[in-house]
């Protein structure tokens, strides 16, 4: 079997991969329904670890075991709480990022020859040298990081042919946190420009909320008598909100949607249209847009300047948002084929350009554009389906994209000593017999011995004292 590559978007809110072989890169499914899987890890009470789908699932009861957003805790030294047990946010990322490798490489028969992780671009040494450690507690070894919205412009070149000097604006409206860039096509690859700008208090789960304050509204009483410490009205919450997040989705292919509500005491069918929504996040949708404008003035380039607007994330398909975009920037704006899957085909196709391509291969070129862009151009019917299920696709090959030098930066991780794992099933459990963060052991003894000292201290000051 021929070589692989594999990119890893470990996102705030979720999760995603790809891989790449022989000129196509496509999605791997994840998840139990979709290719993704949440970016959660849940600690059982006998010390195992579960991840992703299993981990929500379980979390509906036992909160307080699971641990979600840890991607945005970076370089917080407090670290996540666990039922009883302290996380560093890295150790959960590694604890996730190994889950993803280990599925991944079971299904392709082989480890990837290498591996490339998304970061934001606006992180700096610090996160990013946290998520080298979290590659090495998933006990990788030949990894790259690239930043997500260069990943992003690789897979959009890969769908539309980019010329060299051509200046692309990146708006990633993700599940947890907005994003935006600017990224160059060099003669050899892909660069920023200016300083990424970007909001960790603005994403996707936020437009969720939004559809759950409707319903909480449009029940009144009825909603917040609810006793949300038993277990049957826990598990119909989980469900509500899994059925606003698909009305978010559906509000912007249609006009309207419905939210079943099924709830001890209450059975309804709640209506929400697509102008409430966008009435209620049109202001978050405009920060973004703000954002986005300065992001721009600090590359020391005008919208006009640009040759689109590329949207990604899978929120950027509210119709609101590249209504504004063109509006109030007045520039093209290109809706990405699949906006939840951009970054890691982008990534995979990054951590392809690390291959030696075989002499004679052919190579795929992406169609030229059209001479003038539309305002808003939707990719979306450049999607190839997959043999195998996967919901995204695309064939290219590093030398069709003018990658002719590698994008990612090559990192080495130091294997993990934290977190000892070992797998349970396949599928979506792990054992992690976590001995805690040695340094804690070392503070215990300081404070020990300094108790000590100072008791000793106080009798030798009492006996030179007494007459």
């Amino acid at each position: 079997m021929s070589s692989y590559t594999l990119g890893i978007d470990i996102g705030t809110a979720y999760t995603a991969a790809a891989v790449w072989r022989d000129g196509r890169a496509a999605t791997v499914a994840l998840g139990d329904r979709t290719d993704t899987i949440p970016s959660a890890v849940l600690l059982r009470p006998d010390g195992a670890l579960l991840v992703g789908d299993a981990a929500v699932r379980r979390g509906v009861l036992e909160p307080e075991r699971l641990g979600r957003g840890f991607k945005r805790r970076m370089g917080d030294p407090t670290g996540l709480l666990l039922g009883d047990e302290s996380f560093a946010p890295e150790v959960l990322t590694g604890t996730l990022l190994r889950w993803v490798v280990e599925t991944v490489t079971a299904r392709e028969g082989g480890p990837a020859a290498h591996v490339t992780l998304t970061c934001p671009a606006a992180w700096g040494e610090l996160r990013r040298d946290l998520l080298v450690a979290a590659a090495g507690e998933a006990h990788l070894t030949d990894v790259g990081l690239v930043a997500e919205p260069v990943a992003a412009a690789v897979h959009y070149a890969a769908l539309r042919r980019v010329e060299t000097g051509a200046v692309v604006a990146v708006y990633d409206f993700g599940g947890g946190t907005f994003d935006a860039a600017v990224v160059e096509k060099t003669a050899d690859g892909y660069e920023l420009r200016g300083e990424p700008g970007g909001d960790e208090h603005i994403g996707g789960q936020d437009v969720d909320q939004v559809v759950m304050n409707h319903v909480a509204a449009t029940l009144g009483r009825a909603w917040t008598s609810l006793d949300v410490d038993e277990p049957a009205v826990r598990h119909g919450l989980a469900a509500v909100r899994e059925a606003a997040v698909l009305a978010k989705e559906t509000l912007s292919q249609d006009v309207e949607a419905t939210i079943p509500v099924i709830l001890p005491g209450i059975t309804r069918e709640i209506r929400m249209t697509r102008g409430e929504l966008e009435g209620a996040i049109r202001i978050d949708v405009l920060r973004t847009i703000d954002t986005l404008a300065r992001t721009i003035e600090s590359a020391g380039l005008a919208p006009h300047d640009l040759d689109a607007v590329l949207l990604t994330g899978g929120s950027s398909r509210i119709p609101l948002v590249s209504e504004l975009i063109a509006a109030e920037l007045g520039v093209p704006v290109v809706v990405d084929a699949h906006p939840k899957y951009a970054v890691c085909l982008g990534a995979a196709l990054t951590a392809a350009s690390r291959l030696s391509l075989p002499a004679g291969a052919p190579i795929v070129t992406p169609a030229p554009g059209p001479e003038t862009a539309p305002p808003v151009e939707d990719l979306s019917h450049l999607l190839a389906a997959t043999d195998d299920g996967a919901a995204a696709a695309v064939q290219a090959d590093p030398r069709a994209l003018g990658i002719t030098a590698p994008v990612d930066d090559v990192v080495a991780p130091v294997a993990g000593t934290r977190l000892a794992l070992r797998y349970l099933t396949s599928k979506d459990t792990l054992e992690a017999h976590w001995t805690g963060d040695s340094r804690r052991g070392l503070r215990v003894a300081l404070v020990v011995v300094g108790v000590a000292v100072a008791f000793i201290a106080g009798l030798s000051a009492l006996t030179f004292l007494r007459p």
